[in-house]
């Protein structure tokens, strides 16, 4: 089956490089030996055009000049290739911030793959495009009849908000997966508490996280690992700066799949302070990791983490609550080695083999009608 997959985001992106580009990659290559897969995907500085990786064919398309134009050439030009696509099968991972214009015969033959509401996050995040990309989702969710998410909660969401529409939509679930690796990571604990992920502070939840850690007054140190940019960095540095924690505060950067491993495996748990998510991997990877997780109270995240049984859960944009169960943890060493250890009993059972046999059932269903 020829398939061409459209997703703005890329794995080596610098300006996101996400959860769900990860997941993209880690089903293609697995399918592509089975399949003839194109990737059509973003650019940015310094990427190639076109590449073959492990028999997945990847095109990047639009400018990259910056990230917004980067973006709104991507959604322009991926709808032009999708207006000429031969492909048995199209599948779209949504990006409120990048919507596609498509005709309705390629919307019901081809599979949304959405992952979590914005909603009014989206004007919070971004005043003057926010608008526009909250109209994008609901036009989007109204107008395709086969919708894949990746937890039950999403999946839950989709159902209340489109319960009688006219295209009688088709719900899919399938998991996202967890890598090997983090089964092997090396287990310690050092002073630290980590978060691990793009540094985008208000999906992401980290200045809730920064406050938390403030108001915890823990004497340990709080790292930050992953992908911002320049600006990005020294908001967070300046945020410290004003809340006396910035001697506390570690900023790694991108890092290598062992040095996450390593962050890890050695961290006293890890945190996901999100306001919104559609699975939340880290979870499970740290789960993997043997390392209890404190997460918010949101869609996605309260299906990755079992409450009271491989994590905490907290109510989101609650500093207060999260710094409590900071304390807890940090506390009560037992109950986190406890947590931890259900933790990968849990994550054993989401693989990314697994996932890409789920994924590819779909994949066929939608295709033969």
């Amino acid at each position: 089956m020829n398939i061409l997959h459209t997703i703005y985001d890329d794995i080596n992106n610098p300006w996101c490089g996400g959860g769900g580009a990860f997941r993209t990659w880690e089903i293609s290559r697995r399918l592509s030996h089975k399949h003839q897969i194109t990737i059509l995907t973003g650019a940015y500085p310094n990427a190639p055009k076109e590449e073959i990786r492990d028999g997945v064919h990847i095109r990047r398309v639009g400018s990259d000049r910056s990230y917004l134009a980067s973006r709104l050439s991507f959604a322009c030009l991926a709808s032009r290739e999708i207006a000429r696509t031969r492909a048995d099968l199209w599948v779209h991972q949504f990006s409120a911030f990048a919507p596609l214009c498509v005709s309705a015969k390629h919307r019901r033959d081809g599979l949304l793959e959405f992952f979590h509401f914005m909603g009014d996050h989206a004007i919070k995040k971004y005043p003057l495009l926010g608008h526009i990309a909250r109209k994008a989702e609901r036009r989007a969710l109204r107008l395709h009849p086969h919708i894949l998410t990746i937890s039950p909660s999403a999946r839950h969401q989709l159902q209340e908000r489109l319960p009688a529409n006219e295209n009688n939509t088709q719900f899919y679930l399938v998991y996202t997966g967890v890598d090997q690796i983090c089964f092997d990571a090396p287990w310690g604990e050092r002073d630290y508490i980590l978060y691990f992920g793009r540094l985008d502070t208000h999906n992401k939840g980290i200045d809730i996280l920064l406050s938390a850690f403030a108001k915890a007054g823990a004497d340990t140190r709080l790292v930050l690992a992953g992908k911002g940019t320049p600006q990005r960095l020294r908001e967070l540095r300046a945020m410290a700066e004003e809340l006396d924690i910035a001697n506390r505060l570690e900023l790694t950067g991108p890092v290598t799949p062992e040095k996450k491993n390593d962050l890890i495996g050695n961290a006293l748990f890890v945190c996901i302070p999100s306001r919104y998510e559609g699975w939340g991997i880290v979870a499970i990877e740290a789960g993997a990791a043997s390392k209890a997780v404190i997460g918010t109270k949101i869609p996605g995240l309260a299906d990755a983490i079992r409450p009271d049984k491989t994590g905490l859960l907290v109510p989101p944009e609650n500093p207060h609550a999260l710094a409590r169960a900071m304390k807890r943890l940090l506390n009560d060493a037992p109950l986190r080695h406890r947590l931890g250890r259900a933790g990968r009993k849990w994550a054993e059972q989401f693989t990314w083999d697994r996932t890409a046999e789920n994924q590819e059932r779909i994949y066929l269903k939608v295709a033969n009608g």
